[in-house]
């Protein structure tokens, strides 16, 4: 009797284990299932390319079409997984039809967080998760066009550099005193307020949305405080969570997400998770972590395929994460902890700047502006646990790979 391996979610976690799968050996029955109607795609260049119009949206595709057909891996495109039966091993989907897997591979990424509020659902409150949510944004976003982003997040802040570059008027709303505040340092956020002001980008910061007024479409975002700045668009960019509807009642633990061990297994036998989705206790960090990057989804994803095959393999890469806002690129490692003190490395060649969070005598984390080095050097001093002193990490004549 043939086995049958099903993949929910069809993002970069879920085209991975597929992938993966293959490359291992693996010769049975896959099938992906995934609620967009378009080929598979990576979702970084979103805010980036597609929304500048540099990029179709086909260029996203982590996969040509063929590449699954030639490889006889089943796309379900189009289509939810509705209830999950672990008992029985069964998923069912929108269409009524039950599928028996052998194994399980939980990838349906996260859920944005919506507004829920007056004019909420005017048609010009736009959000940015699809491939169809960047194309439409981008077709609003025309020169002298007033755009209001809600959230000082990565979204929020990718959004408003994509926006100035075709000549939009922004302005950024953050609930924070601090943009970025839940991943960027304190240093690394100053500087990239500043490039944004230096673009045009106007921040209010501390303030809250009470609501958006409009009369059929969007005239203003309107604060707590009273306060209205006028809009023709409004990006809203708040986070997001696990979408967890799937496993809901299954059986499955969860807490923020879906918790998994070293080898992204579930505590029901055969049920595996992935990508932002996922929520393990990572050996390089404190605590349960739910990492929403490329780079997680992608680890995980082979993870899950080599144990699915019967290996025994664990996750123990240092977690990274990037953002691009014009010609600056952000590159972070690690989890920074609020103990950890931080070393300031400036870079006089670039104008760039590296911080590295020091525990005690080792680097936990590192963020970078422009300092590619640094960074490679930092991942690696994280994954090593190097001892390190804080001078030569400040002195940007030393050579940080003498550390290594």
């Amino acid at each position: 009797m043939s086995k049958r391996i099903m993949i929910v979610g069809t993002g970069q976690a879920g085209v991975q284990v597929a992938v993966s799968l293959r490359q291992g050996g693996f010769d049975e029955e896959i099938v992906m299932v995934g609620a967009e109607t378009h080929v598979p795609y990576q979702r970084p260049p979103l805010s980036k390319q597609v929304l500048k119009k540099e990029w179709a949206a086909e260029r996203c595709q982590l996969r040509h079409l063929e590449f699954y057909q030639d490889h006889d891996i089943e796309l379900l495109q189009g289509t939810r997984a509705t209830r999950l039966d672990t008992g029985g091993s069964n998923l069912e989907l929108d269409d009524g039809s039950v599928w028996h897997y052998d194994a399980l591979a939980l990838c349906t990424g996260s859920r944005l967080n919506r507004l829920n509020m007056d004019g909420g659902d005017l048609p010009e409150v736009r959000y940015l998760r699809t491939v169809d949510d960047a194309l439409d944004l981008s077709g609003r976003l025309q020169p002298d066009s007033r755009l209001v982003v809600i959230g000082g997040g990565y979204i929020g802040l990718e959004v408003a550099a994509a926006a100035r570059g075709l000549g939009a008027d922004v302005t950024v709303i953050e609930a924070l005193d601090q943009v970025m505040q839940r991943s960027a340092l304190p240093e690394i956020a100053a500087f990239l307020r500043r490039r944004h002001e230096d673009a045009g980008v106007s921040f209010v910061m501390g303030a809250r949305v009470s609501h958006i007024v409009g009369d059929g479409r969007v005239e203003a975002v309107e604060l707590e405080d009273g306060r209205q700045i006028p809009a023709d668009v409004v990006m809203v960019g708040v986070g997001v969570r696990p979408d967890l509807r799937l496993v809901e009642g299954s059986g499955v633990e969860t807490a923020r997400g879906v918790r998994v061990d070293g080898g992204c297994r579930t505590n029901v036998e055969n049920v595996f998770a992935a990508g932002d989705v996922a929520e393990s206790a990572h050996p390089l960090l404190d605590g349960w972590h739910v990492l929403e990057s490329v780079q997680n989804a992608v680890s995980q994803g082979k993870i899950v395929a080599a144990n699915m095959l019967g290996r025994d393999e664990t996750y123990s890469e240092v977690p990274w994460f990037w953002s691009e806002q014009y010609d600056s690129r952000l590159q972070m490692a690690g989890i920074p902890r609020t103990s950890d003190r931080h070393v300031f490395r400036a870079n006089p060649d670039t104008g760039g700047m590296s911080v590295f969070c020091v525990a005690g005598d080792y680097v936990s984390a590192v963020q970078c502006i422009d300092s590619p080095r640094d960074y490679m050097v930092g991942r690696q001093l994280i994954s090593n646990r190097t001892t390190v002193q804080d001078a030569p990490l400040a002195d940007h004549h030393f050579n940080l790979k003498e550390l290594l």
